[in-house]
């Protein structure tokens, strides 16, 4: 008998079939149980292989031993004339049968009846199929990505890869898509797909989930219709690292055919997919990239830090990472001094130029390089320059929320509240429940006599960042000139949120205003000086600004600490010694970062004290070209600066008798020192003062109140 016969014979082929479909079965249950269980990658990757040994002793038994009516023997110890293989042939036959009936089952209630319309691809073959409907409209939210890795550290790369495929999509003109602080924060909520519509405004819906192994990872994303819940399309990828930016553009291109034939028609679909690039991102780079980016979204301090010493690595190990420049300028202007960091604003401003200057080299056409522009030149008080960079950077990426917040406020600089208000609105229905927009949008309509605006906003944020909404009361009050209110609010907001930013600087200006002296003091150096020079002790209030100077190295926050402290002690030449030095040297005669209003401001009145008024008058001019056109809210300030004292303080004077008084620390701020020869300047100090004694009078019942509740 031939060895081939000899294996039929012996149900060698019947076994291995039906061990072969068996574990087939067995490892797509265990695969759906893991991933519901959300087990680690090693467990499956454990069973798979005990599978695949098995077979191997499977086969060897099949061969060797034989089953008969009194148990199982070796196959040498049985008389063929007593064999009874053909009749375990026959029930393996129908063992076989059962068990690919099963499988064939699960196959159908798997893609037919628990994933309707989701066909599967992998490797590099990916379905076509597109569920025919028609789509409501051209909205989309990308939900974060679930992270299947059974590894917590790897979270971050679930969520990186949704934000850049988030990104991909928003370069499409054609689509509008949810701005990621939106979407993300619905991150872990478990929320029917048609309230998740309803709170980010969208149409539709992507999700799905990564399973990261080593240099592999599997990605499933399905797009769903929010308003009845069918799915338009999904599909599943299997690939390696080195191609997940294909991957991330295969999808977006995927989607964008789902939609845009019924949107738009179906000649006008459009790929939607980065910029080219020859340059190839290694694997380790990317992830590297998403973990910074993750960090700098969380938008605090720690975090901002985090991610600025992550890119710093990153950008130097790989030079040519268009991305990875873009976002290391982002995060290093956002970690400047001048905005909620601590580098130097010296530093930090010609590393961010050098930076974009290289990622624009490399990629030209990254929407973040010129998001980063614009803000360099809104800092430098150059509104018109930012618009012009911000409305690139919307061309860009027609749903770039942030830009469009950002051209607000840019706007909002000039004047040009209609454009202001349009950008502002787009800005919120692109990123909802954005804490930044959210934040914006209470402070403008506020300003501009818009309650119910203010309050449906405020009561958003209320929900998705209490904390915030909290602060932002506190400012509110603060900025109306309700001291005692904005103190209480602060004491409550430490009080209930001890991990937040404490604001020691605002409460100590507070209790200063208020009369809290010794609470004050603690504080800061600011009431400490301002208190001491009230109180003829300058000694204090020198030594206060020498110790304070120690932790200084900005040029610019060095001078706001010396020409604050000289001004209040009346040392006026050393102030304008400082103010000068600042002003021709290190600011080189430009408003800006390196100098602010308030700088430029008492530096003019400075001037005019000491006989130079040439000097002061292009200085004066500077400023008004900036914020000469808001004169319901600079109106004493621009008289100033144009000369006309008198009616300056007229002005003055009717704004505290309005209960918008002209205060600092103590009392009327220090560099306003050329009012003091006036006839009238007595009766704003008194005014001030009465203001004051009634704020605390009414800090008192508020305590006494908030402490008998």
């Amino acid at each position: 008998m031939s060895f081939f016969k000899e294996l039929q014979r012996r149900n060698v082929f019947r076994v291995t079939v039906a061990y072969v479909i068996s574990a087939w079965l067995l490892a797509q249950v265990a695969d759906l149980v893991l991933d519901n269980i959300a087990a680690p990658d090693w467990v499956m990757q454990t069973i798979l292989l005990v599978l695949f040994l098995g077979l191997a002793p499977v086969v060897f038994f099949s061969w060797a031993y034989e089953v008969t009516p009194d148990g199982i023997k070796r196959e040498s110890e049985i008389d063929r004339s007593q064999s009874i293989t053909h009749v375990t042939g026959r029930k393996l036959d129908r063992t076989i049968t059962f068990v690919l009936l099963l499988a064939v089952g699960y196959f159908a209630v798997d893609k037919f009846a628990l994933s309707p319309a989701q066909p599967v691809a992998t490797g590099s073959e990916t379905s076509e199929e597109v569920v025919e409907t028609t789509a409501a409209g051209n909205t989309i939210a990308v939900l974060p990505f679930v992270n299947m890795s059974g590894d917590e550290e790897n979270e971050y790369f679930s969520d990186g890869l949704s934000e850049e495929l988030l990104n991909v999509l928003a370069k499409n003109p054609a689509l509008q898509v949810a701005a990621r602080t939106s979407s993300f924060s619905l991150k872990g909520e478990k929320l029917e797909i048609g309230e998740i519509g309803r709170r980010l405004n969208v149409d539709h819906v992507l999700e799905g989930s990564v399973r990261k192994s080593g240099d592999r990872v599997r990605i499933t994303a399905q797009l769903i219709r929010v308003d009845n819940g069918y799915h338009l399309w999904s599909e599943t990828y299997d690939r390696d690292l080195d191609n997940i930016f294909e991957v991330q553009d295969e999808i977006a291109a995927k989607i964008t055919t789902a939609l845009l034939p019924q949107l738009v028609g179906e000649t006008a679909i459009e790929t939607t997919g980065a910029v080219s690039s020859d340059y190839t991102v290694p694997a380790a780079a990317y992830q590297n990239y998403l973990l910074a980016r993750d960090q700098f979204n969380r938008l605090t301090q720690t975090t901002i830090g985090s991610a600025y010493e992550q890119l710093k690595v990153l950008v130097r190990e790989y030079p040519d990472y268009a991305e990875a420049q873009a976002l290391y300028a982002h995060v290093t202007l956002m970690n400047s001094r001048r905005m909620e960091g601590d580098i130097p604003w010296i530093i930090a401003e010609d590393q961010v130029r050098r930076t974009l200057q290289k990622a624009s080299t490399l990629k030209p056409d990254l929407p973040e390089i010129y998001l980063v522009e614009g803000l360099l030149h809104a800092r430098s008080h150059d509104p018109q320059k930012a618009i012009e960079f911000f409305e690139r950077a919307i061309e860009l990426n027609p749903s770039y929320a942030e830009a469009y917040r950002y051209l607000s406020e840019a706007a909002m600089d000039l004047g040009q509240t209609p454009l202001a208000w349009e950008a502002l609105e787009t800005a919120r229905e692109l990123d909802p429940i954005s804490v930044s927009t959210l934040r914006w949008v209470i402070q403008q309509a506020t300003d501009h006599g818009q309650p119910e605006t203010a309050d449906d906003a405020m009561r958003v944020l209320r929900q998705v960042a209490p904390a915030s909404a909290d602060y932002l009361q506190f400012h509110l009050l603060y900025e109306n000139f309700r001291f005692a209110e904005a103190a209480i609010a602060l004491e409550d907001f430490r009080a209930n949120w001890p991990d937040e930013e404490p604001h020691d600087w605002q409460l100590g200006r507070l209790y200063a205003a208020l009369g809290k002296t010794d609470e004050a003091v603690s504080l800061g150096w600011g009431p400490k000086v301002y208190i001491a020079a009230d109180q003829g002790q300058p000694e204090v209030a020198l030594a206060t600004m020498e110790e304070e100077a120690a932790n200084r190295t900005d040029p610019h926050d060095r001078a706001d600490l010396y020409w604050i402290t000289y001004t209040v002690l009346g040392m006026h030449d050393e102030a304008l010694e400082v103010l000068s030095d600042l002003w021709y040297g290190y600011a080189a005669e430009d408003l800006g970062p390196r100098m602010d209003y308030g700088d430029a401001f008492a530096l003019v009145e400075l001037l005019r004290e000491a006989g130079r008024a040439h000097e002061a008058e292009p200085i004066a001019r500077q400023i008004l070209a900036i914020v000469g056109h808001d004169e319901e809210n600079n109106a004493p300030w621009i008289r100033m600066l144009e000369g006309d004292y008198e009616e300056a303080l007229r002005l003055y004077i009717e704004r505290t008798r309005n209960g918008k008084p002209l205060i600092g620390y103590t009392g009327v701020p220090v560099h306003h020192f050329a009012l003091e020869s006036l006839p009238e300047f007595a009766t704003l100090e008194r005014l001030v003062q009465e203001w004051r004694e009634e704020q605390r009078a009414l800090y008192d019942e508020l305590t006494a109140a908030r402490e008998s509740a």
